[in-house]
C-alpha cells in the first residue's frame, strides 16, 4: 500500500459526517519544532485518522500516530534511536457542546475561524509531549559506564565534624 501525504487541515465536522477515514505521512522536514528537538531530519510520520460521529453527537478525531526519531542522551551526549508513538482522541470545541459533558478521555482542540483544525501541528503537537523529559540509553547501552557515573569517594573528615546543634544542647542543658 503506497503512502500518501496527510492533508495539513481538516474540517472535521464534514469529515466525521462523511466517516472519512485517512492514512498517511507527514514529512518530519516539515514539522519545524519537533526537528529542533530531534538529530535526523528524514523520514515520516505515519498518520491513521478516523472521523466520525459519538453516541453523544459529538464530532470525534481518532488520530494514531508513530515514527522513529534520533534524539540526544542526557547522559552520554550521544545519538538514541527513540520510537514515538500516540493514539488519541479530539473532538473540536463548540459553542454548542457543554464541555462538562464531554468524556474525560476525549481532548478538546480548537478550531480556526473557518472551522478547520490544523492536522500536522496537532500531530505534531502529540509527538513533542511523546518524548521523554530526559532521554537516556538504557545503562548497558550507554557510552558511558557506570563506574564513571560517581563522583568520587566520600571524606571521612566531612562524617567525623562535630554536629553544630550541639551547642544548642549545652544551652538548654545550662538553662536547666
Amino acid at each position: 500500500m503506497q503512502k500518501v501525504k496527510m492533508p495539513i487541515e481538516i474540517d472535521p465536522i464534514k469529515s466525521a459526517q462523511k466517516r472519512s477515514d485517512y492514512s498517511g505521512v507527514y514529512l518530519l522536514e516539515n514539522l519545524k519544532r519537533l526537528n529542533d528537538i530531534t538529530l535526523d531530519k528524514s523520514g515520516v510520520v505515519d498518520v491513521e485518522l478516523c472521523c466520525k460521529v459519538d453516541e453523544q453527537g459529538l464530532t470525534v478525531l481518532l488520530v494514531d500516530a508513530q515514527t522513529d526519531v534520533l534524539i540526544t542522551c542526557e547522559r552520554c551526549g550521544g545519538e538514541m534511536p527513540y520510537h514515538l508513538t500516540f493514539s488519541t482522541v479530539f473532538t473540536p470545541e463548540s459553542k454548542k457542546v457543554d464541555e462538562d459533558l464531554v468524556p474525560a478521555e476525549y481532548e478538546i482542540v480548537a478550531v480556526d475561524e473557518f472551522g478547520l483544525i490544523n492536522l500536522r501541528d496537532l500531530v505534531e503537537d502529540e509527538l513533542i509531549l511523546s518524548l521523554p523529559n530526559f532521554p537516556k540509553h538504557e545503562i548497558d547501552d550507554c557510552l558511558i559506564s557506570q563506574d564513571a557515573m560517581s563522583w568520587g569517594e566520600i571524606d571521612e573528615q566531612v562524617s567525623t565534624k562535630p554536629n553544630p546543634f550541639d551547642v544548642l544542647k549545652k544551652l538548654k542543658t545550662q538553662k536547666d
